[in-house]
Parts: structure tokens; sequence; C-alpha cells
């Protein structure tokens, strides 16, 4: 059986460095503006809006109003982001090992190109699935369901490797596995009502339990 992973992108393979409070106070306002309520983090604000707009096929009047602020905190980010230890070593052990590699993150396309480049790792993961691509953000599934088409693996077969609540929901609601690396987006107390199938420090820590 043909073997995979998904990794999350910020706070898994880059270290966490997008500006929560500042970002999210400027979704409000503009979720605001739209008409909505202005409630959650910043993928519960966005899915929220879609949740109407999309079945009314007005996903791009979202993105024209949402969309430049989520791509702002994203560039500060880019300036800031370092690998996660362990991040290279994985990735060529999933080489050698003849295990795909894809991206399902909440970053837009543009500052994932920008820091898989800088990285030299744009190659080792495909498809790469950015909130450009989808129409809801993580925790649903669109993200998630569309690398595991696009990776020809069974769900039992794929690993989901993330650093907060929204990956270890949209992993479990498409029936995978998964590893939450410690000290990303959320704190491991967090997870206390929503465990991952393992904890992990270090990103290579990871290869064994795929082996196994």
């Amino acid at each position: 059986m043909n073997r995979s992973v998904i990794f999350d992108f910020e706070g898994t393979l880059v270290d966490f460095q997008w500006r929560l409070a500042e970002a999210e106070a400027q979704l409000r306002r503009a979720c605001t503006a739209l008409g909505f309520a202005a409630a959650g983090n910043y993928a519960e604000l966005w899915n929220a809006a879609a949740d109407t707009l999309a079945p009314q096929g007005r996903i791009d009047e979202l993105r024209q109003a949402l969309g430049p602020i989520y791509d702002r905190w994203d560039a500060d980010a880019l300036a800031r982001w370092s690998p996660r230890p362990g991040a290279r070593e994985l990735l060529r052990q999933l080489d050698e090992a003849g295990i795909r590699a894809a991206i399902v993150s909440n970053i837009g396309r543009a500052a994932l190109n920008g820091a898989l480049g800088r990285f030299g790792i744009e190659r080792r993961f495909a498809p790469v699935v950015s909130r450009d691509d989808v129409a809801f953000m993580k925790p649903r599934t669109e993200g998630t369901l569309r690398a595991i088409a696009e990776l020809h693996t069974a769900p039992e077969a794929t690993l989901f490797v993330g650093d907060s609540r929204a990956d270890v929901l949209a992993a479990r609601a498409a029936g995978l596995r998964v590893a939450i690396v410690r000290n990303g987006e959320c704190d491991e107390s967090a997870f206390a009502d929503l465990p991952p199938d393992r904890f992990v420090s270090r990103l290579d820590e990871i290869a064994g339990w795929i082996e196994e």
C-alpha cells in the first residue's frame, strides 16, 4: 500500500510567527463590515463568512475583502520563519523510504511558495494546498480530502502532521492518524479533550512511527 504524509505548514514545518492578536482584530473588523458576526479565530472567521457566501457563488467577494489582510500577516510571518527542528532530516528519510509528502495549510500560496523556495524544499511536496485553493480553511476537511485524492493513498495509509486543534479536527474528520508537533500554534494543554495519536518535539521523531 502506498504511504503518504500530509503536513501543515506554519508551526509544523516552520516555527509559528503569525501575530494572531493583531491579525484577528483586523479580520473581525472586516467581517463586521461584511455583515457577519465576528467571533472565533482567523480560520473560524473565514469559514463562518464562507458558509453564507460560497453557496451564493460569492467566494471571490470574500477573497477580495479578507484576502489582503491574511496576505499581509502571511508576509509578516514569512520574514521570520525558520524550519522546525528535524524538518530536513524527516524529509530526507521520507524520500529514501519512497513516502510521498503533501502540504495542506491555511497560509496563502504566495507566502508558501516564498518559504518553500527560500528553504530549497519546494520540490519535496506535491500537492501543496493553500487557503487560496479552497473555499473553507481547516478545521474543515476540504483541503485535506483534496490532498488525499491527489496523493492516491488510502486514509489509513496517510499520516497528518500538524500543530493545532484545527489540524487534529481536520485529520480525524478525514479518517487520518495525526501527530502534533509541540510548541506550535497551540500549547499541549489545548489538546486535553482532543488528543492526537502522538506528540513529538522534533519532526524526525515521526520517521520511526511511520515505519511501524
